[in-house]
């Protein structure tokens, strides 16, 4: 009995030890298998390898556990698909900075904890299914709040013009819920409330296109619905969404709205991106995009008028090159190059470049702090003012654009009529028919609601321009010349621009026919009883060809002078004329005159006459 009770500890002790080692094996496996089990394991891993010291400036988001082969795809490009099992961090660099700037994504194994880093320039396209993890940066733009600039006291009388209307168009695409940041509602409220309570633009003249617009559906990244109440002053001011068919939309509109003369405002701000070199794009809603050539175009179609462009989002100083192009006048400005990106301020409730600029027009910045931008002291915030106020004060990585045509008139330009165009000159006053190659002068005036010196500039049809011509002042006649070399008909007008550069609209026209000239000469000259004279015409038919003989010198009795009419000569034809009987003695000249509208010719010769007889020397 003692044996068997021997033989069945040793068979207990071995049933143990083979559990201890089947246990100690599967645990291994499961490590082996096993290695991240939850998402904060995977960021650690990425923080302690892939961060460093970064972590701080980051925006960190996770998406996982996921199973082999799903796609992980940013809005401007595929990332990959996943090789395994595991997590996948998106890690977003510099969080200041508006959408499509360098990126990265991590692709961490769940079995062993390596790890795949990928570069990308854009955000995942569903990042509504990546969890935001709390960092420093993380948690101040999380606490980022929409909120309104304080109003001023009162409304500021504008002035206003008969010949020119206030417009605006506001734009933020957002380009998603998740990339629609807070402060690009904050930027449009800013510039609205600028708009209306400074400057006196209407209401309805201030298009606003706001993400997803009316829509009451969270469209921002705080998880709220952009209110389309932008002043708080219980009306909507949002009017459509920030998509391309509207974009075209409001244009349309705007080319049978707008006239002659007017002035448009155009603002954008939230996201941009490059298609290469100079050619770029602003960012819409549902991450359409609106090109620069796509936006240039639709300024283009828009009739005659002053154009002011203010650009905020990435390589929005690609858009320059295609806004600031003749005719003008034009003048835009953007927060960047258009090959950087551009910036929030420090504290992610405004854009940088925005915020500095919009205070300087306004005249203090959104938290109702005064500046003062006005450096040439004359009461108008200036263009070139706004622009200079806002690059002084950028602290942001960014490199903001500027340009006007024509060059320099951004320092006459603001968001007000702080200049009246002089009034539109009368209808030119000249001649209506003349000879190719012949010289005409044609006059005009007008005058300047401010007193201010006039030029004008000269349309002669076929799009023939006279530079500026001047200065004149107020109700002075003012001339201007012209010779055509080709016959037709031309229609004439002329506009005016005061000193300070603001531009009439063109005068009613007027009709010139202008014709091929004949060429008149004075041929052989023959004395006897009379004065003989040959008119010759190398040029067009002449119809009506006036002529005189004039008899000066000696004594004449009678027949100094002769005047006739040659009715017709056609080309390459000749006509004779004669004087009168001629009574007289003496020395004498004698002269010969033919002429038809603007073309004459002339001879005199000398002589002798002797009673009834005329002898040429």
């Amino acid at each position: 009995m003692i044996h068997v009770k021997n033989k069945m500890n040793i068979i207990m002790k071995a049933a143990t030890l083979l559990f201890i080692l089947l246990f100690a094996s599967c645990s291994n496996i499961i490590l082996a298998t096993s290695y991240i089990s939850t998402p904060k394991e995977a960021v650690d891993i990425v923080v302690e390898n892939v961060l460093s010291s970064d972590k701080d400036k980051a925006l960190l988001y996770v998406w996982g556990p996921l199973s082999k082969g799903v796609d992980i795809a940013g809005i401007r490009e595929f990332i990959m698909q996943t090789p395994d099992d595991g997590y996948v961090v998106y890690i977003d660099l510099y969080p200041s900075a508006n959408m499509f700037h360098p990126v990265q994504y991590v692709f961490i194994y769940e079995s062993t904890g390596e790890y795949i880093v990928k570069d990308a320039v854009s955000p995942p396209i569903n990042l509504g299914d990546y969890q935001m993890i709390n960092t420093a940066i993380g948690e101040l733009l999380n606490s980022v709040e929409n909120r309104r600039a304080p109003l001023p006291e009162a409304k500021i009388n504008s002035q206003t013009s008969a010949s020119q209307t206030k417009w605006a168009v506001l734009m933020n695409g957002g380009a998603s819920q998740y990339s629609n940041h807070v402060r690009y509602w904050n930027d449009l409220s800013n510039i609205y409330i600028t708009l209306n309570y400074v400057y006196g633009y209407a209401d309805e003249n201030i298009i606003v296109l706001c993400s997803d617009g009316l829509n009451p559906a969270p469209d921002q990244s705080n998880g709220q619905n952009s209110d389309p109440d932008l002043d708080g002053d219980g009306d909507d001011d949002i009017m459509y969404s920030c998509i391309l068919s509207n974009v075209d939309f409001v244009f349309a509109n705007l080319i049978t709205t707008l006239t002659e003369g007017d002035k448009l405002f155009v603002f954008t701000t939230d996201h941009g991106s490059s298609n290469g070199g100079w050619n770029v794009l602003l960012n819409l809603w549902n991450n359409e995009d609106l090109t620069d050539a796509h936006f240039a175009s639709l300024l283009a179609a828009l009739p005659y008028c002053e154009i002011i462009c203010t650009f905020e989002q990435c390589y929005s100083g690609g858009f320059l090159d295609d806004v600031v192009i003749p005719p003008g006048p034009v003048v835009a400005s953007s927060a960047c190059r258009h090959d950087e990106y551009s910036y929030a301020m420090n504290n992610l409730e405004y854009d940088e470049y925005v915020f500095h600029w919009t205070a300087a027009v306004k005249g203090e910045d959104a938290y109702g702090t005064p500046v003062d931008a006005d450096y040439n002291q004359d009461g108008i915030i200036t263009m070139d003012e706004a622009y200079l106020y806002a690059v002084n004060y950028d602290v942001q990585p960014e490199t903001p654009q500027y340009g006007d045509y024509p060059e320099g008139i951004g320092a006459f330009i603001s968001l007000d009529i702080s200049n009246v165009a002089p009034d539109v000159p009368e209808k030119p006053d000249g001649p209506r028919d003349g000879l190719v190659n012949n010289e005409y002068v044609y006059n005009t005036t007008t005058n300047d609601p401010e007193g201010d010196e006039i030029y004008y500039m000269w349309d002669w049809g076929e799009e023939a321009y006279s530079d500026w011509l001047g200065p004149y002042n107020p109700g002075e006649e003012a001339f201007a010349s012209k010779t055509w070399d080709e016959i037709g008909q031309y229609y004439v007008r002329v506009k005016a621009k005061d000193a300070p550069g603001a531009e009439s609209n063109w005068s009613d026209p007027i009709a010139v026919n202008i014709v091929e000239a004949p060429l008149l000469e004075i041929g052989e000259i023959t004395g006897g009883l009379k004065v003989n004279a040959v008119v010759k015409n190398s040029g067009a038919d002449a119809v009506g060809v006036d002529t005189k003989i004039t008899v000066d010198g000696g004594l004449i009795l009678f027949g100094k002078e002769k005047i006739g009419k040659i009715p017709y000569i056609e080309t390459g034809s000749q006509a004779t004329i004669s004087s009168d009987l001629i009574l007289g003695f003496g020395n004498i000249k004698i002269t010969v005159e033919a002429s038809i509208k603007d073309v004459s010719a002339s001879k005199t010769v000398d002589g002798f006459v002797f009673l009834f007889l005329v002898i040429i020397s």
